[in-house]
């Protein structure tokens, strides 16, 4: 709690300092209140923070090498008394932007308070733990011998596709327009206390490094094409897996090294009632151990699109999302497809992809274990006035592989919300999701596994 009145108190005096500096301050905040219940907490589709996994059995650097040695846990998606739960959650973020008239140079300083669960660290009677967490802190700079170019500095929102890399990171970025290019080059880092390294050795080899270059064309008419490449070297990862019959974690590997290369293209457009935007990568590189003596090739790639058709107030929406999996983990090659950190917002699935999560990945990698991901979806959303919106969606939920499961159906998932703007900055919004247990979901549980019922509920307060 004094750390949090030393950081108010800073806050304030330089607002209060502002006219006097001759520089912009702006103060903003995202104030986020969600109640979700659910028929199955148990699954791991029912986590909400992104060190979970969402039914996911493992972490993912090292993943192909643990699925080789049959290291799998499957939770199970039969319904069993006391499964169903109801929760409450926090997530307040507040950020500050001081810049001088002219916006040559701007500072911006971001926290997260809570992102907890009502009777959780930080929301329990008291409310006193520590939940205060440093979201934003860079520095926006012009470069004054080119005025196009700007270079970001520090803990940043990186930018890059949401399918990818969607979050923040600490490093250093350039960016710079011309006409209707723009293009950038990144350099970030993650790990750098070496807490994944192995004793001894140079501590450089537990550093996780991402390099990131991009290039945009943006057409006369507002439509864009995104290329883009990131490599990132994880360093060297303490590998494990989880005990199906104890539940203990243990030790696998020592020394997995992780490279890999993304490359990729994406768009979007509108032409009058029709807009669309599209998405592939392809992911290559190499996962490999001394200490388990194997090197597994990295070829994988991802595809999502969607249209979007606007008549009146109703628009109609198809999509569809592949990222392939891997069919055989003894040849040789990882081909399920790995993504850095991204949200599930996008997608809309409410039971499977936690549709009011604004933070969360898929799972670390858009698969179920290591066999890939496969749906198509379709919706239709119509505004009923300036204040109230309806939508439907259908997915179809299947994996790209089905050697794990013997088959690749998870299943079919019917969502229905509304949302609704009380003023200026506040809106209520609620959807609910029911998932029809297809043959690989029932496979989860030995065959018999059950539908699904989960709804989400938020109020947010923006300004």
């Amino acid at each position: 709690m004094k750390q949090m009145r030393i950081v108010l108190a800073t806050l304030i005096a330089v607002a209060m300092a502002a006219p006097a500096m001759a520089i912009n301050v702006e103060w903003h905040g995202h104030l986020n209140n969600r109640f979700s219940y659910s028929t199955q907490a148990d699954l791991s589709v029912r986590t909400s923070k992104d060190s979970e996994k969402y039914l996911g059995s493992f972490s993912v650097p090292g993943a192909a090498i643990v699925a080789a040695q049959g290291k799998v846990t499957v939770p199970s998606t039969k319904k069993e008394t006391n499964d169903s739960d109801f929760f409450g959650e926090i997530k307040y973020r507040m950020h500050m932007v001081v810049s001088d008239d002219e916006k040559k140079v701007k500072g911006v300083v971001g926290f997260e308070f809570g992102s907890s669960k009502f009777g959780g660290s930080g929301a329990d009677f008291g409310g006193d733990d520590n939940v205060f967490e440093l979201m934003w802190a860079y520095t926006d700079i012009e470069l004054p011998f080119d005025p196009a170019s700007r270079l970001t500095l520090g803990l940043q929102p990186v930018g890059y596709n949401p399918l990818l890399w969607a979050d923040n990171a600490g490093g250093v970025k350039w960016t710079r327009k011309d006409g209707s290019w723009a293009y950038s080059l990144g350099w970030f880092r993650n790990d750098w206390n070496g807490s994944n390294a192995t004793s001894g050795g140079d501590r450089k080899t537990a550093y996780d490094d991402a390099y990131a270059a991009d290039l945009t064309y943006t057409f006369d008419n507002g439509n864009s094409l995104n290329a883009f490449v990131i490599y990132m070297d994880q360093g060297e990862e303490t590998v494990g897996y989880t005990n199906v019959i104890t539940g203990d974690f243990a030790s696998l590997a020592t020394d997995v090294q992780d490279e890999e290369i993304w490359l990729g293209l994406s768009g979007k457009g509108k032409w009058d009632n029709l807009s669309g935007m599209f998405t592939g990568m392809y992911l290559t590189g190499e996962v490999s151990s001394s200490d388990l003596g194997e090197s597994l090739d990295r070829k994988a790639f991802l595809f999502h699109g969607q249209l979007d058709y606007a008549v009146g107030k109703n628009t109609y929406t198809l999509g569809g999302l592949y990222a392939s999996g891997d069919d055989d983990p003894f040849d040789g090659d990882a081909e399920n497809f790995d993504v850095i950190d991204i949200s599930t917002s996008m997608i809309g699935s409410v039971v499977i992809f936690d549709n009011f999560a604004d933070d969360n990945s898929f799972s670390q990698a858009p698969y179920v274990f290591d066999q890939g991901y496969k749906m198509i979806y379709a919706g239709v959303a119509r505004q009923l006035n300036d204040k109230t919106k309806v939508w439907a969606k259908y997915f179809w939920h299947n994996t790209a592989e089905d050697e794990l499961l013997g088959d690749d159906d998870l299943g079919h998932e019917f969502v229905v919300g509304t949302s609704y703007t009380i003023m200026k900055g506040l809106t209520a919004d609620i959807n609910a999701g029911y998932l029809v247990a297809g043959d690989a979901w029932e496979a989860m549980a030995g065959g018999d596994g059950d539908d699904v019922f989960r709804t989400d509920a938020r109020i947010q307060f923006k300004f």
